[in-house]
């Protein structure tokens, strides 16, 4: 080798000669990125069929299938079939959810689309779908493999769902009586006088708003309920519309961070059991006082999952997967979803501790399912996404 090679191969970061043009270079670091890409084992099998996502999911069926065998007290499976009957084929929480979940899809998408079409760019709206196939029968297979792929990772989130059906049912027999109502309630007076729920009721209540409010024929009520329960739409919603435009780095981290912070949410359910101030204050909690901190009957049966917050949680992960996905939902959605927070004290449902938990939990889901994700693909022996993009830039 000459000294001018050697000093070129010093000087070049990528170690090639002067003499090696730019495409080739491409082409180097390919090969040195697939050559670094860890060996085929027996076991990575196991890594490309199972998503991370599945085997959290799995694990909470486990733990939960486990303890309605071992614990006693657990209700019966005639009373979960009836409860999955109502919420699938009456008006529960699946059913809301499949409905709102499909009206909120498609408003989600339109809007996700405009700025595309604004530019006239609309025949891109489909590249996410058939990337570079060309013609009928390519863009059919397409869109039918784009289609199970979407099916296949949005699942997770849909069990996630019915999980809750589970976890909810099962905390009596796991804690008894136990609640920590009474401790937050204590720790809100000494902080803020009074109940936070009861303090929001009182503000939002001011002469102005109830006025602004009645110009559009609406009441208090029907606005923070039309907004708790968007919810049930928009994170699924989102997660649709980026699988849609294409965007998988986003939508792969979206769903990561909504099965952790669902399942961190349910195990903070079990842990701490708070039913929340609607009703352990029931008909009185706007003039609720610490004497009335002994009042916990009638209560024992009500769902225990105020701690942490899942509606601030998912709402959170929303504006901040928006934000970096698909900016102009982040827009349409931060009102709204100022309004789910509003409505989580508003409506009796939470004690601020639950509301701080949930922000934490969202921003820790979302920082935690890059790290994971990439961690899996590489037991698998896939390059990371960020390291594949270098790799083909």
């Amino acid at each position: 080798m000459s000294d001018d090679t050697g000093t070129a191969l010093a000087e070049v970061p990528t170690g090639a000669h002067q003499s090696v043009q730019l495409g080739e270079l491409r082409e180097i670091e390919q090969i040195r990125a697939r050559n670094a890409a860890p060996r085929a084992r027996w076991w990575m099998w196991l890594f490309r069929v199972i998503r991370f996502e599945e085997v959290i999911i799995l694990g909470l069926l486990a733990l939960f299938v486990s303890a309605y065998l071992l614990v006693s007290g657990a209700p019966s499976l005639d009373s979960l079939e009836r409860a999955f009957t109502y919420n699938f084929h009456g008006h529960g929480t699946m059913w809301m959810f499949l409905l709102w979940c499909s009206i909120g899809t498609g408003a989600l998408l339109l809007v996700a689309m405009l700025p595309l079409a604004g530019k006239g760019k609309a025949r891109k709206l489909m590249h996410g779908v058939w990337g570079e196939a060309t013609g009928p029968w390519a863009r059919l297979r397409a869109t039918l493999f784009w289609g199970l792929g979407g099916i296949r990772a949005y699942v997770p989130f849909l069990t996630c769902m019915g999980v809750y059906e589970l976890n909810k049912r099962l905390i009596p027999a796991i804690r008894g009586d136990t609640l920590y109502d009474q401790l937050f309630a204590k720790w809100e007076y000494a902080l803020f006088g009074d109940l936070s729920a009861a303090i929001v009721h009182k503000w939002m209540h001011a002469g102005w708003i109830t006025t602004m409010i009645g110009w559009f024929g609406l009441t208090q009520i029907d606005i923070h309920e039309a907004a708790y329960i968007s919810y049930v739409y928009a994170a699924p919603a989102l997660a649709m519309a980026l699988w849609f435009l294409g965007r998988r780095t986003e939508f792969n981290r979206f769903m990561g961070a909504l099965v952790i912070t669902g399942a961190l949410a349910y195990i903070g359910y079990v842990l701490v059991p708070v039913v929340g101030p609607k009703y352990v204050f029931e008909g009185r909690w706007l003039e609720a006082s610490p004497g009335a901190l002994s009042f916990m009957d009638d209560i024992k049966a009500r769902n225990r999952d105020c701690f942490p917050s899942l509606h601030t949680a998912w709402t959170t992960l929303f504006l901040i997967a928006s934000w970096k996905g698909i900016r102009p939902l982040f827009w349409v959605y931060l009102p709204v979803g100022i309004a789910v927070y509003i409505a989580t004290l508003y409506g009796g449902y939470h004690y601020f501790p639950d509301i701080i938990a949930g922000h934490v939990l969202a921003i820790f889901a979302w920082w935690s399912a890059k790290p994971l994700r990439e961690w899996w693909e590489r037991r698998a022996g896939k390059l990371p996404e960020l390291e594949l993009k270098q790799a083909q830039a």
